[in-house]
């Protein structure tokens, strides 16, 4: 069996589908990735065959195509929502052809396609092949389809496929139960993996602490959309008043972006964060999905501060949870963060919660167990392919 994985060029969106892509090859079936070719090297990062798909797209200018110069984060949800679809269309209005050009070369039998990675919903409507939907986290995109699909209106009709169902055959849910928004139809359960990229474990004790280690990141989008991180040094200025270590995680080439910490303080620079996340007793974020979900299955408690996209609806889920705490970033204060980062690590439930949620997602079907509901999906693809070839 042959299976065509498309995914928007991020890691939020990408690595959440390696363990599944891993269980495939282990079973013997083959796997390609097709993304922007600015991505190809993250792919190949993970050991997978990558499919060089399009031109890049230059998401700032399209993020900012009207004139406005503030960080997107200060407008308008409304205004973030529409801005958002209009890079997503972009880039799949990029990547279409070559995605659907090599398919029919390559003939998968299964198309797996991440909620944002719309190219791959093209391919697999245009040449009728069985199309799963890979959630990346809570599923902010299920009902969605009626006011986001506009912007992908124009494309799916010069394919030819207006009226393109976007939840496919099947949508394998990695979610946390208790922090899913909506159960979407023909939904299938999986445990979420944590996969962050390769790296070097740290040198970071797991053993009985003194005082709690408190990991600070914001993820990789967050910098790229505001060309700053003060949040993360607002948050290490708040947690200093705290009897607390701390641990800051950020990107590669990111370190003058937080200026002086506090002695002592270690900086991991794109290390994985399932390698530091064991070492710690709470993380202080944005509410990424990666850093959400990642955060939920070692049983962290978290402060999730959102200000965009899918950050509020993870932050209300981690709260209504019991497992963390919310303050949306366009109402913090280094006071703010003090007295809620005080309020998460001075009450043990949430601990408590967060570690729960860890059981049940160790109890959810690993990668390998959904190979079968592949096979069987692409059975029906290659029977469907002879009664109607395309």
């Amino acid at each position: 069996m042959r299976v065509l994985f498309t995914t928007f060029p991020a890691p939020s969106h990408f690595f959440p589908m390696v363990p599944l892509a891993w269980a495939l090859r282990a079973a013997g079936h083959e796997v390609a990735v097709a993304s922007q070719p600015s991505y190809l090297q993250a792919v190949r990062g993970t050991g997978l065959p990558a499919v060089k798909a399009g031109v890049d797209v230059d998401l700032g200018a399209v993020w900012y195509q009207d004139g406005e110069a503030d960080p997107g984060w200060r407008s308008s949800e409304e205004a973030r929502a529409a801005r958002g679809m209009r890079m997503f269309a972009a880039v799949a209005e990029a990547m279409a052809d070559d995605v659907i050009a090599f398919a029919r070369r390559w003939r998968p039998d299964v198309v797996v396609y991440e909620p944002r990675g719309y190219a791959g919903l093209v391919a697999a409507e245009v040449l009728g092949l069985p199309l799963v939907r890979h959630l990346w986290g809570t599923d902010f995109t299920c009902d969605r389809w009626d006011i986001e699909s506009p912007a992908l209106l124009p494309m799916l009709e010069r394919y030819g496929v207006p009226d393109a169902d976007h939840l496919g055959a099947v949508t394998l849910d990695v979610c946390p139960p208790r922090l899913q928004l909506a159960e979407a139809p023909n939904r299938a359960m999986m445990r979420y993996v944590p996969f962050n990229g390769s790296g070097i474990v740290p040198d970071l004790p797991t053993g009985p602490r003194e005082k709690p280690r408190v990991c600070v990141t914001w993820g990789t989008t967050f910098v790229k959309q505001t060309g700053h991180l003060d949040p993360v040094r607002s948050a290490v200025e708040a947690l200093c008043d705290l009897d607390v270590d701390i641990l800051v995680a950020i990107g590669t080439g990111h370190r003058h972006l937080i200026g002086e910490l506090p002695a002592g303080t270690p900086v991991l620079e794109s290390v994985p964060l399932n390698l530091s996340l064991p070492a710690c007793d709470a993380i202080v974020h944005q509410g990424g999905a990666g850093t959400t979900i990642t955060a939920a299955v070692l049983g962290v408690p978290q402060l999730v501060v959102p200000s965009f996209a899918d950050e509020p609806a993870n932050a209300a889920r981690v709260a209504a949870s019991g497992a963390g705490r919310s303050l949306p970033l366009a109402e913090t204060t280094v006071d703010s963060i003090r007295a809620e980062a005080g309020a998460l690590l001075e009450d043990a439930g949430y601990a408590a919660a967060a570690r729960e949620i860890r059981d049940e997602v160790a109890a959810l079907p690993a990668p390998a167990a959904l190979v079968a509901t592949m096979e069987a999906l692409g059975d029906r693809g290659r029977r469907e392919q002879v009664l109607s070839p395309r």
